[in-house]
């Protein structure tokens, strides 16, 4: 179930409750809280989504400041991303076989004598330009993939030193206390307290 309160968090979820339903004591099932965050993502206005799914605005407001609404709309950001992401790498792949068949066979003229259609090589400055936007996207791709690593092994470094510093602060916590003054206790023979002999 998709709560915040960690004795609900674990319970099944619940049915899905009819639109509109008044109660005291209203329960929505995961499926409709995950279609108001879907809904906010896509109208980003709560006010819309209420009216829409028939939800209260005050109890949107309280699912909105919630930790698994952030984790829903995280996640369903990434599939969203991941989803643009294929569909991108569909276009460069098909742009890429295009430049690569123009490349090998040249552009499409017309040819007025003819009156056909013909391939032309393509011409030398167009080559060059199309050789110099691949370089530069390919060292932008480069220099990103770079600083992301240098990012997170930075992030790593800067973890490690606080940890490093964090515990020799408390091994110089734990070896800094006074230490305790032992004291020698030497039992001499006192006729009051002297043990008896048999």
């Amino acid at each position: 179930m998709l709560s915040d309160d960690t004795k609900n968090k674990y319970m099944p979820t619940r049915k899905r409750r009819p639109a509109g339903e008044v109660g005291f004591r209203r329960h929505y099932s995961d499926s409709q809280k995950i279609e108001a965050v879907t809904t906010y993502l896509m109208l980003g206005n709560l006010s819309m989504v209420a009216a829409m799914l028939k939800i209260s605005i005050n109890t949107l407001k309280v699912w909105k400041k919630s930790e698994w609404w952030k984790d829903v709309e995280r996640d369903l950001r990434t599939q969203e991303d991941l989803q643009l992401s294929k569909r991108l790498q569909s276009i460069v792949n098909r742009s890429l076989d295009v430049v690569e068949d123009r490349m090998e066979n040249g552009d499409f003229v017309y040819d007025q004598k003819t009156g056909e259609m013909r391939r032309k090589p393509v011409s030398m400055r167009d080559a060059h330009k199309v050789m110099m936007d691949f370089s530069e996207r390919r060292e932008e791709l480069v220099d990103r993939h770079i600083t992301n690593e240098s990012v997170s092994s930075d992030k790593i470094e800067q973890t490690l030193k606080t940890l490093a510093d964090e515990f020799a602060r408390i091994a110089n916590q734990v070896t800094s206390k006074p230490a305790v003054e032992v004291t020698d206790v030497l039992f001499g023979e006192d006729s009051n307290h002297a043990p008896e002999k048999s």
